[in-house]
């Protein structure tokens, strides 16, 4: 495909499709061909956004034959519309988790090589500066080895209630990129959550991974009253600090000399850290992702996240949600 204008379609016009429809429309990569959504009150957005309305997808494809599609529909029909776009050879972003099932999510992943597809999935936090930097300093090893990485990501009740508890909708963001940062998925996967809210989904919950010489912890709920993003990282030659929302980073590095007389000297030649603020890019993350689509598209060698890491994300969050239904 020659480097022109990319005709893409939404399926889904939920809180997360509306964003992705707004990318579209400004990014110049993209010609804007389509919206499908059950309720028909979104044509009021498709009008919004210079596009054709369908309440039917299938309809649509067949109407409009996008080069591109994102699905931004509820978890439990994300195999079934990926099925129907992939098959009809047309590129595919699909929101996180890749689907509702690891058998699901195996069968897309061979359906996509199968029809010679880009098939990517939207773990949007790849994307985000903030990550793209963070994994850059420990993969140079400015923390020096790290022995964990810690997660918290709650507040934010949904407006609606949701079809996914909080660790497929919330904590999977964070179970993919502490594998994304060490290099490796854990071994093991301990979870506690709890239905404080919600009588059916888990709204709160706390998960400890082992990566062997390293762990990762994620606290994910919809309950505290503030937002908050936030991810450290804590190695033996330093930490990092950083906020997923607002992309500050701030790098701690330890200042200690490397005689040591004895644990009390030891402690003192600890000294106070040197703090460094770390200058990260803001960008929208959903803005590079969707450029990425587009190279990727275009058969350039770019980071998309790869469903098969997708898939494994998904398999941790349903392992951790075990001996929470038990």
């Amino acid at each position: 495909m020659s480097s022109q204008k990319i005709r893409v379609a939404v399926i889904g016009a939920g809180n997360m499709g509306r964003n992705h429809l707004r990318n579209y429309f400004v990014l110049p990569e993209f010609d804007l061909v389509g919206l499908a959504d059950i309720d028909s009150e979104t044509k009021t957005l498709a009008k919004e956004y210079h596009t054709q309305h369908f309440t039917d997808y299938k309809q649509m494809l067949e109407a409009v034959n996008p080069d591109a599609v994102s699905i931004v529909v509820p978890t439990p029909f994300h195999a079934e519309v990926a099925s129907v776009v992939i098959k009809k050879g047309i590129h595919c972003l699909l929101e996180k988790p890749i689907a509702n099932t690891v058998k699901e999510a195996d069968a897309l992943i061979t359906l996509a090589k199968k029809h010679g597809v880009v098939f990517t999935v939207g773990h949007i936090e790849h994307y985000n500066p903030l990550i793209k930097k963070l994994k850059k300093m420990v993969d140079d090893g400015k923390v020096g080895k790290v022995t964990s990485v810690v997660c918290k990501r709650v507040g934010g009740f949904p407006a609606v209630e949701p079809k996914t508890d909080v660790i497929i909708d919330l904590a999977v963001h964070d179970i993919d990129i502490t594998s994304h940062l060490l290099g490796r998925q854990p071994t093991k996967i301990y979870s506690h959550g709890s239905r404080t809210h919600h009588s059916k989904q888990i709204d709160s919950a706390e998960i400890l991974m082992d990566y062997g010489d390293a762990s990762g912890f994620v606290q994910a709920n919809w309950l505290t009253p503030v937002k908050i993003r936030t991810i450290a990282i804590t190695g033996s030659q330093g930490y990092l600090e950083g906020n997923y929302i607002t992309q500050e980073l701030e790098y701690y590095k330890h200042n200690m000399e490397k005689a040591q007389e004895g644990f009390s000297n030891f402690v003192i030649r600890m000294g106070e850290p040197q703090k460094e603020t770390i200058k990260v890019e803001f960008e929208e993350p959903l803005a590079a992702e969707l450029k990425a689509f587009y190279s990727k598209i275009q058969g350039n060698d770019v980071h998309l996240v790869d469903p098969v890491a997708a898939r494994e994300a998904l398999k941790l969050a349903l392992q951790a949600m075990e001996p929470i239904d038990k």
